[in-house]
């Protein structure tokens, strides 16, 4: 897996040339709508697979799996374009493989989030062993559901998936009831399992959180289901030693002076070694950018310096991209930074998850950049085990 900066002149054709990739290949796996306009200071991710095929009349990808020896899922994860389905035309180029991942097994466990597109839950997919929906939320002492789940769950299920339903919860209390009444909404449903967001409560009462953590816990365990739990990065504290998984969030890009890799990301991972599980850790991988403090996808970030002219500068040392421009605010020009973690930050966060020990990556779904994705698949083996639930 190679990192390429974009300079004055590059086109994709010199690009492709100069490190032995096929334009298609670079195009595809950076998900780039418009090619022939290239950002000065943009990343690229380059992954040259190391056997290809070109799709015939009548070729189906079961028929293209069973003859190179591998998996329909496989070939979706190395070919994002299919969008985890299996539409192929003559003359389609496809990863059959590429080198063997960095670092031994990750598993990647996906947020949905209302208004994600089929299309895109259908294309991630192939990435995630979990899946953790994001409909549930406290109401006194029960769970309501703020949407319609069955698609996601049905999807999931086909791909097999694990399933955990997402509890958004401000005003934590261990009640017997509430925790009644969350393993019932799981098993309503037919989730595996439940992951708690209650980052105030966490803060406030880190022992009463505990607590609460322990006796759902025992309760999930009568039916075998999984218990993960959220952690702010920026306030990281030790989670109860009870649960499946911990999934640390964590993004810098829009705090107002950030800090270099070193002084955040290395040191809240050590820490993370020093105070929980790391095998059962799971390392936000962001996706977005900011505009001063408005939250934007970094695909708009860059069509914005694309649009506007303008280079995009990348800190080394906090592994950052961004921007200076003048913005239109209250009807008169403010000067603005935009900044998003690079994926010279991406591909730091991988090496780290998998020197360390942890577990995998969770990524939002509707919001992560397909070379995030694909630089995931280039450092991670996805487990075998996780498809057959």
């Amino acid at each position: 897996m190679l990192i390429h900066t974009v300079k004055p002149g590059d086109t994709i054709f010199k690009i492709a040339r100069k490190y032995g990739s096929a334009p298609m290949k670079i195009i595809e796996n950076n998900e780039l709508e418009n090619p022939d306009r290239l950002t000065v200071g943009q990343k690229l991710l380059i992954l040259t697979p190391t056997r290809t095929y070109t799709v015939r009349a009548r070729d189906t990808l079961e028929d293209i799996a069973d003859r190179f020896d591998t998996k329909k899922e496989t070939l979706q994860r190395n070919n994002p374009y299919l969008c985890g389905g299996e539409k192929l035309y003559p003359g389609q180029i496809l990863a059959i493989k590429y080198d063997v991942p960095t670092h031994g097994i990750g598993v990647g466990n996906g947020y949905y989030y209302k208004g994600c597109e089929e299309d895109r839950l259908a294309m991630c997919l192939p990435y995630m062993s979990y899946i953790t929906v994001s409909c549930g939320k406290r109401a006194d002492h029960n769970v309501a559901f703020t949407f319609d789940d069955s698609i996601v769950l049905k999807e999931a299920k086909a791909r097999g998936v694990r399933t955990l339903l997402r509890i958004y919860d401000d005003s934590l209390s261990a009640s017997k009831s509430y925790i009644t009444n969350i393993v019932d909404a799981i098993k309503s449903h037919g989730y595996n399992g439940v992951s708690i967001a209650a980052y105030r409560a966490a803060k406030e009462s880190q022992d009463e959180y505990n607590e609460f953590l322990r006796e759902l816990k025992e309760n999930l365990k009568k039916d075998d289901l999984l218990l993960f739990a959220e952690t702010d990065g920026n306030e990281y504290h030790s989670v109860a030693d009870v649960c499946d998984g911990y999934a640390v969030m964590y993004s810098k890009s829009g705090v107002e002076k950030i800090p270099t890799f070193d002084e955040a990301e290395r040191t809240l991972f050590q820490k993370i070694c020093d105070t929980a599980e790391p095998s059962r850790t799971y390392i936000e991988i962001p996706s977005f950018g900011y505009i001063d403090k408005e939250e934007i996808h970094p695909k708009e970030i860059v069509r914005i310096a694309n649009s506007s002219g303008l280079e995009i500068s990348n800190d080394e040392e906090s592994k950052i991209s961004y921007f200076y421009y003048n913005k239109y605010l209250g009807g008169k020009q403010e000067r603005v930074r935009a900044t998003y973690e690079s994926l010279d930050n991406v591909k730091a966060k991988l090496d780290m998850i998998g020197e360390l020990g942890f577990m995998g990556i969770v990524f939002d779904i509707m919001r992560i950049p397909v070379e995030y994705l694909m630089s995931f698949n280039a450092s991670f083996q996805k487990p075998t085990f996780y498809s057959d639930i």
